[in-house]
């Protein structure tokens, strides 16, 4: 199951406003691994919370299954609280807030102890990271998340910060961080959906679906978003990164979209091997994305 930090982790893959996660929300987030999970809505699901214990079974390598059981490496204890500030019209217009935080226990004595940093361009045609960290001998890391999303009918806006602590480790104890920005708007009159019993938000509805033969046209959504990642700390030199991205996300039912999306990659000061010159890379993808 996934653990229970992230906004944006949370949020269903099918789901998402681009077609991928944002730089530090895989950078950071553990995503899915082997536990016991407690959670609930209360409050009139004015207020959601969840917390768990896991076994760390995902890989240490991006790219890689989270869900392997072979290089388990310790145990985490994450929890999240997410409150709804304001509530209207059925989730027309809302304010969310939530804070997450994960305790990370790792084994220094395996072969895959302590803890990595690293993620893809915001784009899976490649498996090369840009920024990484390599990996930290450490026993413990500490996780925190602070998100925001607030929705005002057709335009919506969401953002989280990210921040890790890890143990002292050959290198000394280290901080690294991250942040992103969205923002989209339906140029059909739609809005995003949010479901109050997880505090994550859940499938689009087109108000018409697409059927050329009645001029309906499906939903048409734009976006843009900008993520920061710095895993940069006193002798560590993961890199810097900051990302650009603009997609255009039509919606021809609840279950068929085509997405479109442009990302523009800044990297500079990473010195772990294999180490890559400052630089920018530029990547245009799309998707046909059947759900059921």
């Amino acid at each position: 199951m996934k653990e229970p930090f992230s906004l944006e982790e949370l949020t269903s893959g099918t789901n998402l406003t681009f077609m991928e996660r944002s730089l530090p929300t895989v950078a950071f987030a553990a995503g899915r691994n082997l536990g016991i999970l407690f959670q609930d809505a209360v409050l009139g699901n004015r207020m959601t919370w969840a917390a768990g214990g896991f076994w760390n079974t995902g890989s240490q390598r991006v790219g890689e299954a989270r869900d392997r059981i072979a290089d388990g490496n310790g145990y985490n204890l994450s929890a999240r609280v997410t409150g709804l500030l304001w509530y209207e019209d059925g989730g027309r217009r809302l304010l969310h807030l939530g804070l997450g935080y994960s305790h990370q226990s790792r084994d220094k004595d395996t072969a895959n102890g302590g803890v990595a940093y690293r993620t893809w361009p915001e784009s899976e045609l490649t498996n090369d990271s840009l920024v990484d960290t390599g990996n930290l001998v450490t026993n413990r890391a500490e996780l925190i998340d602070a998100g925001l999303a607030w929705v005002w009918g057709a335009f919506s806006l969401q953002s989280e910060y990210f921040h890790a602590f890890t143990g002292a480790s050959q290198e000394g104890h280290h901080r690294f961080c991250g942040v992103y920005v969205q923002a989209s708007y339906f140029l059909t009159g739609e809005h995003r959906t949010y479901n109050t019993a997880t505090g994550v938000f859940s499938q689009i509805k087109p108000k018409n679906r697409f059927d050329p033969l009645k001029r309906k046209w499906g939903a048409w959504e734009i976006a843009l978003r900008l993520s920061y990642l710095d895993l940069n700390d006193r002798d560590i030199k993961g890199g810097k990164e900051l990302n650009f991205t603009a997609g255009l996300n039509w919606h021809l039912n609840p279950n068929i979209r085509l997405m479109f999306n442009y990302i523009r990659a800044h990297v500079e000061d990473r010195n772990t091997s294999p180490s890559i010159g400052n630089g920018y890379a530029n990547i245009f993808q799309a998707r046909l994305q059947f759900t059921f």
